[in-house]
């Protein structure tokens, strides 16, 4: 099955990605972001919310 961020969910027409959760706000207050791989992206970094903030993608801080 195919894993999403928020933003390429969005732009698919999905209701809602699929990292949500998988960083936990605990460890995001302290720096730290999972990795994931996002069928749209690639391999990034995601928010508590799911969105990808790696600096090299393009989809990094584009609001859902």
């Amino acid at each position: 099955m195919a894993d999403f961020c928020e933003q390429c969910a969005k732009d698919l027409g999905l209701p809602s990605g699929d990292f949500r959760g998988i960083t936990k706000k605990r460890d995001y207050r302290k720096g730290l972001a999972c990795v994931v791989l996002c069928e749209g992206c690639g391999i990034i970094q995601v928010d508590p919310n799911g969105l990808c903030i790696s600096g090299d993608c393009l989809k990094e801080g584009h609001p859902v």
